[in-house]
């Protein structure tokens, strides 16, 4: 592993990890709070609901301009404005109100330079070697990730759930540094696209409507957005029904993040020989197996082993849906195409916000299941009227 690999994976683990983090932070502090799974739905998601905004402007950012440099002002952006949210929450300013505002810039900062994040690995390893990058890259994030909930749970001992964000700009300052050390280290990128700078999203959209092997790929990335209906519900019954306060809630989702930690590391293993039309709906067909299973029992300890097998099958599916996004996609448009799939990511933030909805209108279960149907639904209907899609392989 090449030493400029080496230092893009430490910065992503730390960003991975403080926006989800972020995610989990939140989402306790609002419903110690206010006790709505709606506003938990709403305050946590906000970010993701912002997405989109940035990624579209992200993606063309890194089609035509300088990759590492859109990610550094990124970076830096998002450490800045996490300090102001732990700021305006210790000092009790208008707290939600203040999350709700920084949010949608952290949002639009994490838009604007993931397309440029996830294609920097192209830069570095190459295009053959994109789904062995993507799987370090998960691998590496999903290790940090369930690490570092693990600390924030023995923090919570001795810090207060307000003054446990401090946590999120320091670990982001860090990766900050991390992504400057790198802009130093690598090349000069040569801007070869200048086609493509003339090229609208719309047309980036058609394109991929249009190919035989994309369309069906973003169409089963519409799970990406059903995703978002079951998240908010997870703290909730983590609290009401598992009977688990902050600190076990936070040891929870590091189960859930070292179910990603083995998905990434069968991925390594085995490589595009996984990534197939067939065994990526199957990925899906499975997390929503054992979601539900999640959702149906009352032991923690069980809870936690089946959330941490479906995240591994998302780990996997995700993975393989970004490396065949990146593989299939024509140059001139590779940066478009990979925000496409960040805007179905910034959509599940809608879903976020209706999945806490739905949980205080019709109840958790109902909604848990709703979700698992419509990825169950979904994945069925690829399969059987894409034949694109069951011949896709990468191996």
């Amino acid at each position: 592993m090449s030493k400029p690999f080496g230092i893009f994976l430490f910065a992503h683990s730390l960003g991975y990890s403080c926006f989800f983090l972020r995610i989990i932070f939140v989402g306790w502090y609002v419903l110690e709070k206010t006790d709505s799974l709606f506003l938990v739905g709403l305050l946590s998601s906000i970010p993701i609901i912002i997405f989109p905004l940035g990624s579209i402007y992200g993606g063309k950012f890194a089609d035509t301009i300088s990759r590492k440099l859109v990610v550094v002002i990124a970076r830096t952006s998002e450490a800045i404005l996490l300090f102001l949210t732990a700021l305006f929450i210790n000092l009790e300013i208008y707290p939600l109100v203040s999350i709700g505002i920084i949010s949608i810039f952290y949002g639009i900062s994490n838009g604007i330079g993931a397309p440029s994040r996830i294609n920097m690995i192209i830069d570095i390893l190459g295009k053959e070697n994109v789904s062995k990058g993507n799987s370090l890259s998960e691998l590496v994030a999903s290790v940090a990730a369930a690490i570092i909930p693990a600390i924030a749970s023995l923090l919570l001992n001795i810090l207060t759930v307000e003054e446990i964000f401090w946590i999120l700009p320091l670990i982001t300052f860090v990766g900050a540094i991390a992504m400057y050390i790198l802009y130093f280290l690598l090349p000069k990128q040569i801007i070869t696209r200048k086609k493509s700078d003339n090229i609208s999203f719309i047309k980036a959209f058609s394109y991929a409507f249009k190919d035989k092997h994309l369309s069906p790929i973003f169409a089963i990335g519409v799970c990406v957005i059903i995703w978002g209906l079951i998240q908010p519900l997870i703290p909730a019954y983590s609290r009401d029904i598992l009977n688990v306060d902050g600190r076990g809630y936070t040891l929870i989702q590091s189960a859930n993040y070292i179910g990603a930690i083995i998905g990434c590391v069968i991925l390594l293993k085995f490589g595009n020989k996984i990534i197939t039309g067939k065994l990526i709906s199957l990925w899906m067909l499975l997390f929503s197996v054992f979601i539900f299973i999640f959702f149906s029992i009352s032991n923690p300890f069980f809870a936690g082993i089946s959330l941490l097998i479906a995240n591994l099958n998302y780990a996997i599916w995700i993975t393989s849906l970004i490396s065949s996004v990146q593989t299939f996609s024509d140059e001139k448009f590779v940066g478009r195409n990979v925000s496409i799939f960040a805007i179905m990511f910034g959509i599940g933030g809608f879903a976020y916000m209706v999945g806490g909805f739905l949980g205080d209108l019709i109840g958790m279960y109902s909604t848990m299941l709703i979700a698992c149907l419509l990825i169950i639904t979904i994945n069925l209907l690829v399969l059987s009227y894409s034949k694109n899609y069951r011949k896709l392989n990468l191996g």
